[in-house]
């Protein structure tokens, strides 16, 4: 049967989940199951509330449910996605992201963020640029695909093409010493001593603790920085 969303057992169960009445929400929709053994959302539900509970093996099997009974749910994807990288089933949790980007007219933003995630923990370089420049073209608002695109292309030796990823962060960024840092390594690298300089001050100004910019500025500068 259909889900009913003016059942008024939904509607309570709706808001023992929103309260966080983990317990109850549960009886609650295990209840609704019964009525309604073919709708997805109940099971997504019932894998949100194990999730909230910590219980991510069963919130696995829930949102598996969940898709079962709806072939192209994206959400449950995700969610399953989430924590099977959680639970560090990374490559069950690639192949469950990698997934959504077949469905049509959902955002694949997130997806592509884990899979770039991933895929950079498993050493494959290139798969990762690839989902991180699908996050940036997908969600150009957000800027984090910036910052590992520009780690993987300076290990990749592609300084000139990471230099304006960085700068486009820092212009969102401008306090964020590890961008700063990175921008004044890639600089290095290039052989733009001067301008790498700077980052590498801008960095320490930033966090005098990090004893690399402060390395790096010895090593140009021939001068010891407190």
């Amino acid at each position: 049967m259909k889900l009913k969303h003016d059942d008024p057992e939904y509607i309570a169960a709706m808001r023992l989940l929103i309260l966080g009445d983990w317990d109850e929400a549960e009886k609650a929709f295990l209840k609704l199951q019964e009525t309604y053994d073919e709708s997805a959302f109940v099971q997504l539900a019932l894998g949100n509330i194990a999730y909230s509970r910590g219980d991510l093996e069963r919130s696995v099997t829930c949102y598996g449910n969940a898709i079962e009974l709806k072939r192209d749910f994206g959400t449950a994807y995700y969610k399953k996605g989430v924590c099977l990288y959680r639970m560090g089933r990374l490559q069950k949790a690639l192949d469950t992201f990698t997934q959504i980007l077949t469905f049509k007219n959902q955002s694949h933003a997130m997806a592509s963020y884990f899979i770039g995630l991933i895929n950079n923990f498993l050493g494959r370089d290139d798969e990762s640029v690839e989902a991180f420049s699908r996050l940036r073209k997908d969600s150009p608002e957000s800027k984090i695909a910036n910052y590992y695109m520009a780690q993987l292309l300076y290990k990749q030796h592609k300084f000139e093409e990471a230099v304006p990823l960085l700068s486009e962060l820092l212009e969102e960024a401008p306090q964020f010493a590890e961008v700063q840092f990175q921008m004044g390594k890639t600089l290095m690298a290039m052989h733009k001593n001067f301008k790498a300089i700077k980052y590498y001050k801008k960095t320490l100004e930033l966090n005098p603790a990090d004893n690399r910019a402060r390395s790096a500025l010895e090593l140009l500068t021939d001068v010891q920085w407190p």
